[in-house]
């Protein structure tokens, strides 16, 4: 555990960084939006949330992939859920909003506990703004916001998909090659290349 966290600490940290500022640009689109229609606020929602998990991809698929330069020369082992152990690092402060939301709603009965769970509801909304919109979305005459299971579904994109790119990254896998930087082994290729452009000049 302690060399987990040694490890990878900046990596959970970086894509809890990532959230807080994708966060505050869903909040910015989805007030912006709410006076043009609720349409619009939850397609700049769902642009907000998929630029939110492209971020992700990126970094993790980065991770992966320079662990993938150990485990090829035998310098560490093949670890392929350290992306989902990383997700659930990153987003630990969103399950525990979650949970306490869920205390709240289920236990609370209208006390103090109800007050902290609504709390958290809120604070849960800010840190998770890129979601807000979609959140907004009624089912009858209730927002999702209001059903606490609300708070841990939209976990668990981030952290499928931290899941994903990891392994993408560690496996050598390309899903797309927008941001995404260049392996040792690539960036030897593109080396070569360009000294034997130069030779030939």
């Amino acid at each position: 555990m302690r060399e987990f966290m040694k490890k990878y600490s900046y990596s959970a940290v970086k894509l809890f960084v990532s959230q807080m500022a994708i966060s505050l640009f869903g909040l910015v689109l989805a007030i912006a939006c709410a006076k043009i229609g609720k349409t619009m606020q939850v397609v700049t929602s769902i642009g907000a949330v998929v630029f939110y998990l492209f971020l992700i991809y990126t970094s993790m698929w980065e991770v992966g992939s320079k662990d993938k330069f150990g485990v090829d020369y035998g310098k560490s082992e093949s670890k392929p859920l350290t992306g989902l152990y990383i997700g659930l690092l990153a987003n630990s402060l969103n399950f525990l909003l979650a949970i306490v939301v869920t205390l709240g709603f289920l236990l609370g009965d209208g006390g103090i506990l109800s007050k902290i769970g609504a709390l958290c509801g809120t604070v849960a909304i800010f840190v998770e703004g890129m979601y807000s919109g979609l959140l907004s979305i009624h089912i009858g005459e209730v927002p999702l916001n209001s059903f606490w299971f609300s708070y841990f579904i939209i976990t668990l994109p981030a952290i499928a998909t931290s899941a994903v790119a990891y392994y993408a990254g560690v496996k050598g896998i390309l899903f797309t090659k927008i941001m995404i930087p260049e392996t040792p082994e690539e960036a030897e290729i593109r080396k070569e290349k360009k000294k034997a452009r130069k030779d030939e000049e």
